[in-house]
């Protein structure tokens, strides 16, 4: 039976988190493989250091596989980058990054961008990292088609590269464990009589941060992210959410929030702030967190459910 290639593009797009089974239908028939191709290589996972595994890619493999196929360049829309740093083997990391740096300005139909260093040492830092690394993974925030940024244990970050105009298309923010220079406020909040701007994200996690780093980004958050139609908050800064949830209470429809174990009565005092928080169709997800450090893969366990109205 002859399927028509719509119907078949339509089954590979729910086999993109099954990458096995979509190699084994690319390699069953020419057509097929062309038709698998876009969706085995929509997420790409690229290592600098760290063990050899079947999952993800060395750079070095990558780069050989767009040198010799360039055509998939623009099937790859989402990309994480994990870096694993060891005192023995830095250069190695070193050279990873430098690399990637290469493949990053090749991928021009990026839509997400995940760069995740919670299996680095506290010492590895923003600025550690390559120049040319850090130039081309800001470069790719610039992308017209970028929409999805992840930071995960990312120590200082340079926040304001968020703030850049030519960033204007950025819809989602993710923050997980991360620290950034306390100056990026100043972009917004700098004492003049401009108006703070307004930034075009609509969804925003941010979760197991610093307490005044928190703050600080609260403040910010409730001046600039005035859109928001989802957030998920996981930190203990609970006497500053009013504020933020205040600035989007006539576009969040979503909210998710967290509390750690033994900060119950804190959390509570703020939970019963949001019902005098007029937001209309708003859903509520409450989540306990069991350790200050989970897992990125299984952050949140739920509790309940509450829906207002």
């Amino acid at each position: 039976m002859n399927l028509p290639v719509e119907v078949i593009d339509h089954i590979f797009s729910f086999l993109q988190s099954d990458p096995a089974s979509l190699r084994a239908c690319s390699k069953a028939h020419p057509s097929l493989s062309q038709l698998a191709e876009p969706h085995l290589y929509s997420y790409i996972l690229l290592k600098a250091g760290g063990d050899s595994s079947d999952q993800g890619f060395w750079p070095s493999n990558l780069a050989k596989l767009l040198s010799k196929r360039p055509h998939i360049a623009r099937y790859i829309r989402s990309l994480e980058i994990q870096v694993f740093t060891n005192p023995d083997f830095d250069g190695v990391v070193r050279l990873h990054l430098k690399e990637i740096s290469n493949i990053l300005p090749m991928l021009l139909a990026l839509r997400q961008i995940a760069l995740d260093h919670s299996s680095t040492l506290l010492s590895f830092q923003w600025e550690t990292q390559p120049e040319s690394f850090r130039l081309a993974f800001l470069a790719c925030l610039r992308l017209p088609s970028m929409q999805d940024v992840s930071l995960t244990f990312v120590a200082q970050f340079p926040f304001t590269s968020l703030l850049n105009d030519e960033c204007k298309l950025l819809r989602e923010l993710t923050l997980q464990s991360c620290t950034w220079r306390t100056s990026h406020t100043n972009v917004v909040t700098d004492g003049s009589s401009h108006p703070p701007r307004r930034l075009p994200f609509e969804s925003l996690c941010f979760g197991d941060h610093d307490g005044e780093a928190d703050r600080e980004f609260i403040d910010w958050a409730a001046t600039c992210l005035l859109q928001l139609r989802s957030l998920k908050f996981y930190s203990d800064e609970y006497d500053s959410l009013p504020k933020l949830l205040a600035s989007c209470s006539t576009t969040l429809v979503n909210l998710s929030l967290g509390f750690h174990v033994g900060r119950e009565c804190m959390f509570l005092l703020t939970f019963h702030e949001l019902f005098t928080l007029s937001i209309p169709m708003l859903q509520i997800l409450i989540t306990s967190i069991t350790t200050h450090q989970p897992s990125t893969s299984h952050l949140y366990s739920p509790h309940f459910h509450i829906s207002g109205s």
